[in-house]
């Protein structure tokens, strides 16, 4: 079961809109808030334009591991396809597909700037769709847009006759990203739309995050929530703590989620343990691989290595329900429980919105564990039960 697609009459009047009554031939932009289905409309329109004569789409999103999850969602229980898988790709992957079609060998980059790195590749590539060698996209939609640089944004301009965006501002988790002025430069204001609820996100989640950031509409998540999951939501703090023992906690309770959240499991979600830097995902799987429990149920999410040896994939394992991925790839990905393994690791150089992107990932729990302190954005937006005296 697709938690991506779906059915129309679990669709809002408002998100039902911007699937089938904006017109096809212009350009859009949709705002809205973690949970308010930005990606199910995302996909919905593709879905919707096909067969009026646009069959030539893709759907672009930021990073692998949100690829492979909405991939999972593009057939439905009795296996009938609801959308081309094949049709669902990185920015990254989409990029390098336009060298490859050309036999131009990419640019080379630096593997230390992301956003210089992407903004080089992006900027080769400028021109190529003049070449003629291939068709235009009928419509390219594109997720997480607020973390486009301005040469990607072109570059789409160039191989689409219509573009689709959508985007948060508050989940912009890359500063030298500036792809948002150039898309408004693209779209005007009466092709701007933003969605006003969301349906995803615990109360206890939204008061935690409306302490991170401000919404640009002043309006709250708390204002604007319909949800109805679990209750109550919970968020949690342990520490301070070694590594060993961040990971034991963790471990603890991931046991205990498998069982509770079992039915939802069973329907798509996903439980997910976010990480500070590459190197810990393999500490934290060979720990879960090593616990009689949880051994075969969890998964390190990553780019595929263009130099890496074996048989590595990125695609999810729907046995295996814990995802293992750093802050940054979790971008756009929606968990029942998250698991934030030392936290305090990225004190120096996260932002508001790598914080508000990550608390917000979600739904029902959120775990906080730290080294030595919990970090002053999380603390100014959390205080736990106190103690008796």
């Amino acid at each position: 079961m697709s938690l991506w697609w779906a059915n129309k009459g679990q669709l809002s009047p408002e998100q039902l809109d911007l699937i089938e009554n904006l017109p096809l031939g212009l350009d859009q932009l949709v705002f809205g808030p973690p949970g308010s289905g930005k990606t199910n409309i995302l996909l919905r329109r593709a879905q919707f334009v096909r067969p009026q004569g646009m069959p030539r789409v893709l759907v672009l999103t930021f990073t692998r591991p949100l690829t492979e999850f909405i991939k999972t969602g593009c057939v439905d229980a009795d296996g009938a396809e609801l959308f081309p898988r094949n049709s669902v790709s990185t920015y990254a992957s989409w990029i390098n597909s336009i060298y490859d079609g050309h036999d131009i060998e990419r640019p080379t980059v630096t593997g230390q700037d992301l956003v210089a790195d992407r903004t080089i590749l992006a900027k080769g590539a400028l021109g190529l769709a003049a070449k003629g060698k291939f068709p235009l996209y009928d419509v390219l939609f594109v997720d997480e847009a607020q973390d486009l640089v301005p040469e990607e944004v072109r570059l789409l301009k160039e191989w689409a006759n219509v573009l689709f965006f959508v985007a948060d501002k508050r989940q912009h988790i890359f500063s030298d990203a500036t792809g948002m002025a150039t898309i408004e430069e693209l779209v005007p204001q009466e092709r701007r739309h933003t969605l006003r609820f969301h349906y995803r996100l615990a109360p206890e989640i939204c008061a935690m995050a409306d302490k991170i950031l401000v919404s640009q509409s002043g309006q709250t998540l708390s204002s604007t929530g319909h949800y109805s999951g679990p209750r109550p939501g919970e968020i949690n703090a342990f520490g301070p703590a070694l590594k060993a023992a961040q990971i034991d906690e963790a471990i603890k309770n991931l046991r205990l989620q498998i069982r509770a959240y079992g039915d939802f499991i069973a329907n798509g979600d996903r439980l997910g343990v976010i990480v500070a830097r590459r190197d810990h995902r393999d500490e934290v799987f060979a720990a879960f691989e090593a616990d009689d429990i949880l051994a075969g149920k969890s998964q390190i999410v990553r780019a595929r290595d263009l130099n890496e040896e074996g048989d590595y994939s990125p695609s999810l394992d729907p046995e295996r329900p814990v995802l293992i991925l750093t802050a940054a790839g979790c971008k756009g990905i929606e968990f029942r429980a998250a698991h934030w393994l030392f936290c305090d690791e990225g004190i120096y150089y996260f932002k508001a919105e790598t914080y508000y992107t990550v608390v917000t990932r979600a739904k029902t729990r959120l775990d906080l564990y730290f080294a030595s302190t919990l970090p002053g954005t999380l603390a100014a937006s959390y205080a736990p039960p106190v103690k008796p005296w």
